[in-house]
């Protein structure tokens, strides 16, 4: 007798928005890009979300999860000092010299359903970098201690 096995797939739908869509005004400099635009995985498969970004200086990477009806809540960072972040079914890989970095969460599951956001910050810009600019180093010698 012959059994037929049904095969069910689950499909899950993810869309990335990139911060930089509601920053239009802001130069290309200060904006994040993501790829793709939405995504179709089945239950089980590796979903691999793209950030690219032009300023050098950005050295915070953060991505985000919506959900249909709920505020942006923060998945996973990185720092331009590590190269890969793990966090359970997360990675995030970074490429500084490409300016790039990815999401990849394995195993994607319903629950993985949502739009992500992938933004950028830097801690300071090219004119505020220093962080006391009028400062002058000075050498200061003490007298010495006589007894």
């Amino acid at each position: 007798m012959d059994k037929m096995l049904g095969a069910s797939f689950l499909i899950l739908c993810l869309q990335v928005d990139g911060v930089s869509r509601q920053q239009k005004e802001k130069s290309s400099q200060e904006q994040v890009k993501q790829s793709p635009q939405s995504l179709t995985v089945k239950e089980g498969e590796i979903s691999i979300l793209n950030c690219s970004y032009e300023n050098s200086l950005f050295d915070y990477f953060p991505w985000y999860r919506q959900y249909p009806g709920k505020g942006p809540a923060l998945l996973i960072a990185i720092r331009s000092v590590m190269n890969e972040m793990e966090h359970g079914r997360l990675t995030v890989l970074l490429n500084k010299s490409a300016k790039q970095l990815s999401l990849h969460i394995a195993t994607s599951q319903p629950g993985d359903s949502a739009t992500y956001f992938c933004a950028a910050s830097a801690q300071c810009s090219p004119d505020t970098c220093r962080l006391y600019p009028d400062l002058q180093p000075r050498l200061q010698t003490h007298p010495a201690v006589q007894m």
